[in-house]
């Protein structure tokens, strides 16, 4: 394990109310990572991330432990490979495709599954919580073991459905919570999946029906707002079609669960490898090559794009140039152990409790 003073600090990548993100370089062999830290001792949510993380070590699509820590100030740090680009900047740099976001959907939930059979919730799933271990050049990357990886278990909790944590709590980010924790119900495996449908919904057209409100500091006029045009949104098939999404079974089955039931994977899996294969006769620019491209027993037709293979353009998404150094004891701590692999850049509004509401 290297010393944590070997890392040296290259730039700031984000930062959210309670942790800062840096990008370093370890001097033994310039591999690059990202350090989580945070800004005052104990105010996080690091410490609880470390033990998710430590839980959900050897799964694969979730980050895998590098190092962690305290420093001399008793805050903790996270010292992690640094992920190529997050899902949220893919999307602003393409138009994606019905059948790609598709393919994503069916990866992140092979993820989730096995992160709810170890009984985990993650409670935060959105665009910037979900990362690209590589440059994406076609489709058939997505699919790749690995390719996709989901981050941030700061706001994750072991599931218990006696837990008085799991309610009357708002855990999440605004756009991409579920209803229930809109209504301060009871929080389960179900919301994890709701929230992957508004991020599948949203990295289409970069909105969602509630995304272009406007809002005057999460008062609580705004929070009621959202959480009840979201539940519109289940009762009205009009934001489905415009979108040509048809997500109507996966929405069904999501309305169907009580928050302590685990979901049928299997058959999610299915509807999605359903959607996939009818998306290909929705697109007459994609050609069809007879490639199995699916883990497991999952197989759809790999695919060519006619005139000219997808080049994501995620290497020329802008990079922040904030500098920020670090003092050189910051990681002088012999504490420092085994952590993950994520970072993602943390710019969407996020509040993890309806007390946070500033009303």
């Amino acid at each position: 394990m290297a010393d944590p003073q070997q890392y040296k600090v290259l730039c700031s990548l984000g930062y959210g109310s309670e942790h800062i993100v840096y990008k370093a370089e370890l001097n033994l062999n310039s591999q690059l990572y990202a350090i989580k830290l945070e800004k005052c001792p104990g105010v996080g949510q690091l410490k609880n991330e470390i033990e998710m993380l430590q839980k959900l070590s050897g799964v694969e699509g979730i980050p895998q432990i590098k190092q962690f820590g305290q420093t001399l100030e008793n805050r903790y740090f996270l010292i992690v490979p640094l992920y190529h680009s997050n899902l949220l900047d893919l999307a602003k740099s393409r138009k994606l495709s019905l059948t790609q976001i598709l393919s994503i959907g069916l990866r992140i939930i092979e993820i989730i599954e096995k992160v709810h059979k170890k009984k985990i919730l993650h409670l935060d799933i959105k665009p910037e919580n979900i990362m690209l271990s590589q440059q994406c050049l076609n489709d058939q990357d997505i699919l790749q073991p690995g390719f996709i990886q989901l981050i941030d278990f700061g706001l994750s909790q072991q599931f218990n459905k006696d837990s008085e944590s799991l309610k009357d709590v708002f855990i999440g980010s605004l756009n991409f919570a579920s209803r229930s924790s809109h209504n301060g119900t009871p929080l389960g495996y179900k919301d994890d999946l709701e929230s992957l449908l508004y991020v599948l919904f949203y990295i289409r057209d970069l909105r969602l029906p509630w995304s272009e409100k406007r809002f005057w500091g999460f008062k609580e006029v705004d929070f009621k707002l959202v959480g009840q045009t979201k539940s519109s949104f289940f009762k009205s098939n009009d934001f489905q079609s415009q979108s040509l999404l048809n997500f109507e079974p996966f929405m069904s089955y999501i309305n169907q669960l009580t928050y302590d039931i685990m979901p049928d994977y299997d058959y999610i899996k299915s509807l999605f490898t359903q959607m996939i294969s009818k998306s290909y006769t929705m697109q007459s620019i994609f050609k069809h090559d007879k490639q199995q491209t699916f883990s497991n027993s999952y197989y759809v037709d790999s695919i060519i794009i006619s005139s000219d293979t997808i080049q994501m353009q995620i290497d020329n998404i802008p990079k922040s140039n904030n500098h920020q150094d670090i003092q050189d004891d910051i990681f002088h701590d012999s504490t420092s152990t085994l952590i993950s692999k994520i970072i993602g850049k943390y710019n969407t509004h996020q509040i993890k409790s309806i007390k946070d509401i500033q009303y």
